[in-house]
Parts: C-alpha cells; sequence; structure tokens
C-alpha cells in the first residue's frame, strides 16, 4: 500500500509540476520509444543540473523511482517529497547501505524503473560546464548485472542555459549540513530549452554469461561511451 501510494503521489506532484516547467524550459525529447512501456529498467544519464530529474522525469510518462544522494533529505522542502515519492537516499561515500540495496532491488523486481545520475554530484561540484562528464560511480552496472535488467542511456543536451549564481549563502548551505564541496559551488545551471535523448536499452543479452567482476566495468564504460556519442553528435565534446 506505501509502495502504491508513493506512485500515486509522484505522478500527483508531476501533474503540477509539469506545466510550469514547461512554461520555464522549452523540454524536448528523442528516442522516447527506447524506454520501455512496462517492465523494470535503469535510466542513466548525466547530471548538470539540479532541474534533471524533473526534466528526465517531465517526458517519460511511468513512474521512476531516483537515487539522490543522502544529504538532499537534510535540505527543507526535499525531505518530505524525498520521502513521499519513493526516492532512495545514497550515501554519497559509496558505501551502500543494505536498506538503499534493498529498496532499489524492490522497484526493479516489481517491474519499475530506476533513475540514476552516476556523476553524482561530481560534475557540478567542478563545476566547468563546458566540459566533459566526470567519473562514473558504477553502483548502476552492478544492480543492472544482479537484477538482469536493461540499462537506457540518455543525454541532456543544454541547446540554451544559463550559469547563475547560486543565491542561498555558502554559510547557509553549510547550516543545512550539505557537505562541504556542495557548500562552496559557486553557480548553477538553468536550462531555457533543453533535449533529452535516449539511446536503445544495453539489455542483459550483452552481460548475463559474463562475471560480475568483468561485466560491471564493461557495462559501466559501455554505457558511458554511450551517452558521450550522444553528446558529441549534438556537438557538445567538439568545443
Amino acid at each position: 500500500m506505501a509502495y502504491q501510494t508513493e506512485k500515486d503521489t509522484f505522478q500527483n506532484i508531476k501533474s503540477i509540476v509539469k506545466p510550469f516547467l514547461n512554461l520555464m524550459v522549452k523540454i524536448e525529447d528523442h528516442g522516447l520509444e527506447h524506454v520501455p512501456g512496462n517492465g523494470p529498467g535503469i535510466l542513466v544519464g548525466n547530471h548538470r543540473s539540479d532541474m534533471d530529474p524533473f526534466v528526465v522525469a517531465s517526458v517519460v510518462p511511468r513512474y521512476m523511482s531516483w537515487i539522490a544522494a543522502d544529504y538532499t533529505t537534510r535540505i527543507p522542502i526535499m525531505k518530505n517529497l524525498i520521502r513521499e515519492t519513493g526516492v532512495i537516499p545514497m550515501d554519497i561515500s559509496g558505501n551502500v547501505s543494505v536498506s538503499s540495496i534493498k529498496k532499489i532491488m524492490h522497484v526493479l523486481k516489481q517491474g519499475e524503473l530506476l533513475g540514476i545520475f552516476p556523476e553524482g554530484h561530481d560534475y557540478m561540484v567542478r563545476n566547468d560546464f563546458s566540459s566533459p562528464m566526470t567519473g562514473f560511480h558504477p553502483g548502476f552496472a552492478t544492480f543492472a548485472y544482479r537484477s538482469r535488467v536493461p540499462i537506457i542511456p540518455f543525454a541532456l543536451i543544454p541547446y540554451e542555459e544559463k550559469v547563475e549564481t547560486i543565491p542561498v549563502p555558502s554559510a547557509m548551505r553549510s547550516l543545512i549540513g550539505l557537505p562541504e564541496e556542495v557548500c562552496t559551488i559557486p553557480h548553477r545551471v538553468t536550462y531555457k530549452r533543453v533535449l533529452i535523448e535516449f539511446a536503445p536499452p544495453i539489455g542483459s543479452l550483452e552481460f548475463r554469461n559474463k562475471p560480475e567482476k568483468e561485466a560491471v566495468p564493461y557495462l559501466a564504460e559501455r554505457t558511458r561511451t554511450t551517452i558521450e556519442g550522444i553528446q558529441k553528435k549534438h556537438g557538445m565534446l567538439n568545443q
């Protein structure tokens, strides 16, 4: 019952937020047919803006359970939003708790979609929005391998965006309990026009016969290369 409530709350909030988001940002999508209409899958993409999960969720018609840094639960308003929509907080140190693993595997076992930004907050911390992606945390590849579910890579392509100074002072961010590297981020990206392009799924046929120690790095690199391919196609890495 609680699980269904999270799904219903997610869709209700989405129905309220989406019209306002569409007024602020022109959102385009390519390849949405690659997102399965039913059954489990892990959506994996680049992460350059706080807006990313909202933008992606606005075009994907299905419920999505996002993985988010655990410190986001300390941000006012976000705590309730996270709890009520099935977001799964995860320790940014890489030490994944048993509780988080159980929640992730439950989402996939229920045939739902999981959304992950494997760069974490590293790209935004680096704060160079013309640079390539940062390194990937490979947890998503482990979840895909153990659950035998497809990975759907996607890339967020900013056609028009604005880089703005973060209005909340770093001292205030520190009081909230955010990590030091997040507190000192000087700028953030706000999209004005953005494309989300989804690539064909990386199915279990590609990795099910590999041992885990080979499959996980293979999937992480295969996913990263696919996302970079979309970025290059749109000129992001050719500057």
